[in-house]
């Protein structure tokens, strides 16, 4: 777990789309030369880039990197996210097809080193400036410490998963979300230090649980869309994750398959975990009711926090609502809902009927005919601010829970 990284881009943002343009069309030629440099100077690739689908393959995925990097170019800086999760990929299919870290780093500075030198003649052919090369030149720098190092991330975690530590992250993700909030200093236990040295992981000062949820038949949980270093068990018992860093890590979340849904609970600190855990959950549960408005597979808490509040207890609200507004009980349907609408808007804005009117949408006559028999049904309770909020939050509880309405 991990803090925010850098954003990416902000060098390559800076260039001409001059720089872009006269690369673009030369990147099939940039891409074969990348791999014909790769096997010829680094003995573990020279069988499967030399020729053959392998090499057809890698040629492909090299000119989508390079595409990738090219479209930078005088573009608004953006994060990373994406770009590094592809090199964390590279590390983890490395490992698997007995290639050495040491073999795959190699191939991210000859690749680059490559690039380079291609992007520094094509800038050159076009009469770009000597600070348009010094500023290609500090991008392509800074994209391979990156690079390097999402690389060895992605290698270590698939070497972690066959040596047992991804079971050693899953154990440190059920310690912590299944400590109680109350029982303990805000300090983390001896048994989670202990763990989360096993695993490698330093635990951050604050993280936020996610929650996840899939409906019967849904497909498995697709690998490589959460990062190597987030502790993770979205098929256990509860499905979960912990992130100390949740706009980033979660981006690839966006790609849940139909019938998946992930709630992110707020940052806590370590030893309110479990409570970050219980309301993400929460959420995840009224997001399937329908109560709270979840346009994608991703519910971020932070964005509901009146609601889920409002919601903590569906009994007590519900009393809330039915006692409040009773003296609403005895009107018909239609003419309730207007009331109800107009009281809403009145005890949240204590304006006149103009106002009310240009807020609702209607004649101030109309508004003020109902503000009378609004006045005739709660009397002095519309003066009193107390009453003012007891109304508006339920009436708020009224069409969040429109069947006990």
């Amino acid at each position: 777990m991990r803090g925010s990284p850098a954003p990416d881009g902000s060098v390559w943002s800076r260039l001409p789309h001059e720089l872009g343009d006269a690369v673009r069309p030369r990147i099939p030629e940039i891409a074969r030369a990348c791999i014909d440099a790769i096997a010829a100077e680094i003995p573990d690739y020279s069988g499967k880039f030399g020729h053959g689908p392998g090499r057809a393959t890698a040629i492909e995925q090299a000119r989508r990197g390079i595409e990738r990097d090219v479209d930078r170019v005088g573009t608004p800086a953006m994060w990373q996210a994406d770009r590094l999760a592809e090199f964390r990929g590279h590390g983890r299919d490395a490992f698997h097809n007995g290639l050495s870290r040491e073999a795959v780093q190699a191939a991210v500075r000859v690749s680059s080193r490559v690039t380079w030198r291609w992007i520094a003649d094509i800038a050159r052919e076009a009469g770009l400036s000597g600070d348009v090369l010094y500023g290609a030149a500090e991008g392509m720098f800074a994209d391979v410490e990156t690079s390097m190092a999402a690389v060895a991330e992605g290698y270590s975690a698939a070497e972690a998963a066959v040596s047992g530590t991804g079971e050693r992250h899953r154990r440190l993700l059920r310690a912590l979300l299944g400590r109680r909030t109350g029982t303990f200093k805000t300090e983390p236990s001896k048994d989670v230090e202990g763990l989360a040295a096993a695993s490698g992981l330093p635990v951050p000062e604050r993280v936020a649980a996610v929650a996840f949820r899939a409906l019967p038949g849904a497909p498995e949980f697709p690998p490589g869309l959460l990062p190597e270093h987030v502790p993770a068990d979205p098929a256990g018992d509860p499905p979960a994750a912990l992130t100390a860093a949740p706009d980033v890590d979660l981006a690839g979340l966006a790609g849940l398959p139909p019938g998946w849904t992930a709630a992110v609970g707020p940052l806590v600190p370590p030893a309110e975990a479990p409570e970050s855990f219980r309301i993400a959950r929460r959420a995840a549960d009224l997001a399937a009711r329908g109560l709270l408005d979840a346009p994608g597979p991703v519910i971020w808490c932070r964005d509901h926090v009146t609601m889920l509040l409002l919601l903590a207890d569906e009994f007590l609200v519900a009393q809330l609502a039915s006692t409040t507004l009773e003296p609403l009980a005895g009107l018909s349907g239609r003419r309730r809902e207007q009331l109800a609408e107009t009281l809403l808007a009145l005890v949240r804005t204590r304006g006149s009927a103009p106002e009310l009117g240009r807020l609702l949408d209607l004649h101030p006559q109309t508004v003020r005919a109902r503000l009378k028999k609004l006045a005739e049904l709660f009397g002095e309770r519309l003066d009193d601010p107390g009453e003012r909020l007891r109304l508006e939050l339920a009436l708020l509880a009224e069409r969040a829970l429109p069947d006990r309405g």
